[in-house]
C-alpha cells in the first residue's frame, strides 16, 4: 500500500506514520531534520515541502505517484478574541487547514478505491470564545470536502473526514498545553486507521 502522510512530523502525523510502518511510506512536512529521522525510523521516504505553496505541493504529489492512502494531518491552533484577532491569524488558520487540503486534492493521483483522510473537529468543541478563526477554518474544510467528495467519487476515491476530540500534541503548546482528557496521539492514530479501513469507508468518522 502506497501511503503519503502530510504533516508527518506533527504529533498525530508521527503516530500515524509509526503505525503504518511496513507500508510504502512517503512522509512530508516542513522540518527536514525531524522528517528525515522519522523516515529512517519507520522505513519511509522523507519529502520536505511547504504545503501552503501550491507549486511545492504539486511537485511533491507528482513525485509521490498514484496513492492508496493520503493522510492530511496538517493544521495549527491559534486563539484570539474577535475584537483582537489579526489578519495574520485568520490567514494562517485558513491556509494551514483549507488551502493545504485543496492543493493536495487538486494535484494528488489515486489508485481505484483509494482513501484520502482529513481531520476536522466537533463543532461544539471549537465554536467557543477565542477560537473563531480555528472554527471557521475547520468548517470551511468540511464544506470543501463535502463538495469534493461528490466529484472524486466518480474516480473511485473515498474522502473521509475524521472528527477528532482534542489530541495531546504540540499544537497546544502555545495555549499552555492540551485540554484535560485529550487523547494520546497513539490512541487517536489507532482509532483513525481502524475506522478508515472499514468497508465501506465512512464519509465521516467520529472518534
Amino acid at each position: 500500500m502506497r501511503v503519503l502522510v502530510l504533516g508527518a512530523t506533527g504529533g498525530l502525523g508521527t503516530a500515524l506514520s509509526r503505525l503504518l510502518r511496513g507500508e510504502e511510506l512517503l512522509l512530508s512536512g516542513r522540518r527536514a531534520e525531524p522528517l528525515q529521522a522519522l523516515a529512517a525510523e519507520v522505513g519511509g521516504k522523507a519529502l520536505p515541502v511547504d504545503l501552503e505553496d501550491e507549486l511545492e505541493t504539486k511537485a511533491l504529489l507528482e513525485e509521490a505517484g498514484p496513492l492508496d492512502l493520503l493522510l492530511h494531518a496538517v493544521g495549527q491552533v491559534g486563539r484570539a478574541g474577535v475584537r483582537e484577532i489579526g489578519r495574520d491569524l485568520l490567514e494562517r488558520a485558513l491556509s494551514s487547514h483549507l488551502l493545504t487540503a485543496a492543493f493536495a486534492l487538486k494535484h494528488a493521483r489515486f489508485r481505484p478505491g483509494a482513501r484520502a483522510v482529513f481531520f476536522g473537529a466537533y463543532p461544539a468543541y471549537v465554536r467557543v470564545p477565542g477560537f473563531a478563526a480555528y472554527a471557521a477554518a475547520k468548517g470551511a474544510l468540511e464544506a470543501y470536502l463535502e463538495a469534493a467528495r461528490k466529484e472524486l467519487r466518480r474516480e473511485g476515491v473515498h474522502l473521509v473526514l475524521v472528527r477528532l476530540p482534542a489530541v495531546a500534541t504540540g499544537l497546544w503548546a502555545p495555549l499552555g498545553g492540551p485540554p484535560k482528557g485529550a487523547l494520546a496521539p497513539e490512541e487517536a492514530a489507532r482509532q483513525v486507521l481502524e475506522g478508515v479501513f472499514r468497508e465501506p469507508p465512512p464519509e465521516i468518522l467520529e472518534l
